[in-house]
């Protein structure tokens, strides 16, 4: 009798079970396809073609053409990148009459939200950028860039480099006033050419190279090596422990009014001026030659350990 039972039990358990099981199953599928889950993809009713957004706004139409987005707006046969790509499906907008609450606005949208607008396209070019600094602080997409009222029409830059970036970083600009200086004023190079502003894995958001040395060496290539005797502050501190990068009123952009100060900030413990042999021109108490007239491979020598040749 108790096996008659315990079978009994253990069917109906079974029964149980399996409805559960696909109760839950159906719960699922109807939740992959409800209306809810849905109402994340417009409906391709919704859109009404950049032709029909022309009619009001023409200027803007006529001008996109210069518009390096504009190239993609020609692909897959004209349905790429258009004007409802970045402002949404425009049927509710032209319905209402031109009701600007009924159309995105980037104007009106917080920087996150304009950053993750921007992203759904150029994530891929931009994947650190919710991590720079810039992201960080802020400062959104369209805070620098303008799709349709830019002055430089390769990265749509609302002002051309450096005046834009001395818009925030006033403490900059000065440097380029010294007299030795990189020449960015000049127009020669650019922030950009040593700092991303969308983000990098170095502090202050500076580019580097492959092998990942401090974006110095492309330009002062010299200086890159490998060599086989490094002058270990290069490595440990960078160019910039005896480089002021953006400008210095010192030859070579010291850190230092000339470079036996420069030298004797770790090399005054370590050389015995005084000692018997050595000689006089070390004492650096007198005015002498620059270290540099006799080390001259200053950043490194394949022949010398002390930088001679």
């Amino acid at each position: 009798m108790r096996r008659m039972f315990f079978s009994v039990a253990l069917v109906v358990s079974l029964f149980c079970f399996w409805e559960v099981v696909r109760v839950s199953a159906a719960g699922a599928d109807n939740q992959q396809t409800s209306p809810h889950k849905k109402a994340n993809i417009p409906d391709p009713a919704d859109f009404v073609g950049s032709e029909t957004c022309e009619t009001c706004h023409e200027d803007i139409g006529k001008k996109f053409a210069e518009n390096p987005h504009s190239r993609l707006a020609m692909l897959h046969g004209g349905k790429g990148v258009t004007c409802e790509s970045c402002h949404g499906p425009g049927r509710e907008h032209v319905e209402g009459g031109g009701d600007i609450e009924k159309i995105l606005r980037f104007s009106t949208m917080t920087p996150k939200a304009t950053d993750e607008k921007c992203l759904e396209c150029h994530a891929a070019a931009h994947p650190n950028f919710e991590r720079s600094a810039h992201g960080d602080a802020g400062v959104s997409c369209t805070s620098c860039h303008s799709i349709h009222k830019f002055e430089n029409d390769v990265s749509l830059l609302k002002v051309s480099q450096p005046k834009l970036c001395y818009t925030c970083h006033t403490d900059v600009k000065p440097a380029f006033s010294q007299p030795f200086h990189h020449k960015v004023d000049e127009g020669l190079i650019d922030c950009s050419d040593c700092h991303n502003p969308h983000g990098s894995f170095k502090d202050k958001g500076l580019h580097s190279s492959v092998a990942g040395d401090a974006v110095c060496v492309k330009c002062h290539t010299e200086t890159a090596g490998p060599f086989v005797y490094e002058h270990q502050p290069i490595r440990t501190d960078g160019c910039t422990f005896c480089h002021s990068p953006h400008g210095s009123p010192n030859p070579r952009l010291l850190t230092r009014n000339n470079v036996n100060s420069l030298c004797l900030q770790c090399h005054s413990a370590s050389m015995n001026f005084n000692a018997p042999g050595i000689p006089s021109f070390h004492n650096q108490a007198k005015q002498y030659p620059a270290c540099t007239v006799c080390h001259v491979q200053i950043h490194g020598s394949n022949a010398d350990s002390v930088y001679f040749r």
